[in-house]
This record gives structure tokens, sequence and C-alpha cells, in this order.
């Protein structure tokens, strides 16, 4: 009898921390079902992948070289040999004015920020929406990826752009970035630390410089 007790027991034992284990794997390792790329942030943050955005848009990643930066949302690239003005989807940041010698609030900031992070990216690329793929100047409409990381995103992230010309068919990301954007605005961070400096029909300075 005592050594069926033994078994008896040594199974129960056995079966527990098996079960445990299972339970262990399902609440922390076993994927979600309804998770998708966007609800899993990366080690920095960022929502939109290139992946997710590949997927959605139906279109490859083009490799670009950097060449230089105008502002925040336009800068110079090389593909495939010749050189192509970039205009980022789907964003705007402030004016520099060069002609007026007289930028915007934030507008250095920003062309800082994007300087920066293509001066010192390992690989740049490029994806196009489903739409046109340049503009009416000529400039390429697209998506930046720096490093795996949207630039779009992660100019909104930082504050220095806000969610405009939203043209369809070429807003495939359109309700991924408005979600970033009211972060942002809520975090009241750069150009949303002041109320209405952006509003429907551009950026207004002179609610900063009143």
């Amino acid at each position: 009898m005592r050594f069926i007790l033994m078994i008896d027991l040594k199974t129960i034992l056995t079966t527990g921390i098996v079960m445990i284990s299972v339970i262990i794997y399902l609440l922390f390792f076993y994927p979600s079902k309804e998770s998708t790329t966007t609800d899993l942030d990366n080690e920095d943050g960022y929502k939109i992948t290139p992946e997710y955005a590949m997927k959605l848009t139906g279109n490859e990643l083009i490799p670009v070289e950097y060449i230089s930066t105008n502002d925040g949302d336009t800068f110079r690239v090389k593909v495939n040999g010749k050189v192509k003005r970039v205009r980022l989807l789907m964003i705007d940041t402030p004016e520099m004015n060069y002609e007026e010698q007289n930028p915007m609030p934030y507008a250095e900031e920003a062309k800082e920020f994007t300087s920066t992070l293509l001066e010192n990216a390992s690989k740049i690329e490029i994806l196009f929406d489903i739409g046109d793929e340049t503009d009416h100047y000529g400039r390429l409409l697209s998506y930046v990826f720096v490093d795996g990381v949207l630039l779009q995103e992660a100019l909104i992230k930082e504050g220095y752009a806000g969610v405009r010309f939203i043209y369809e068919p070429n807003n495939t990301l359109e309700e991924d970035l408005k979600e970033i954007q009211l972060v942002a605005e809520n975090k009241k961070i750069n150009i949303w630390e002041n109320e209405n400096y952006l509003q429907k029909d551009g950026y207004h300075p002179e609610i900063i410089q009143q």
C-alpha cells in the first residue's frame, strides 16, 4: 500500500509540473492570434515595421543612398544611379523659408533630426504606396525606412511633423500615423507644445511669435 501511495504521489507531482509548464508557456510565450505587426513595438518603441508596410502596400523596399537634406520632410537620395528628391508621404514639417531666411518654429530642429538619422544610417530604403510615385514637382512620394524605422513615424513621434497632405490612394498607413500623432499631441511635445500652431491649413508661426 505504501509503495502504491508513493507512485501515486510521484504521478501527481509530475502531472502538476507539466500542467504548470504548459500554463506558463501559454501565458508568456504562445503568440496571440489577434496580434498584428503594429501591435508589437520594437525595442525603440516604433510600431510600423517594413514587413507590415510592404504587406499593406503590396510593394517592395528599394535601397537608396543619402545625398542631402532640404528640410524635415524633403531630401535627396541616389536611386538606381540617379539623384532624386524625396517627399515623405502624408506628413508635414515646419518650413525652412530659405528665401526669407526666416525658418518657422521647429523647422531647423526637424531638419536636423531628419539629416542626422539619414547621415548615420547603415541602410535607407524607400517604399511607394499604391498611388502616384511622384508629385507635380517630380519628387518621389514614398515612405522611408532608416535602419528599419519609418522616418515618418519617427518625426511624428518626436513632435516634429503632423499628418497632412493625405491623398487617396497614397494613404495606406494613414490611420497608423494618426494614432502615433495623437500620442505626441497628448504629450504636447515640440510642434504640439503651442495649441493651434499646426492647423488644417498648415503652420501658423504667429501663434508662437505673438
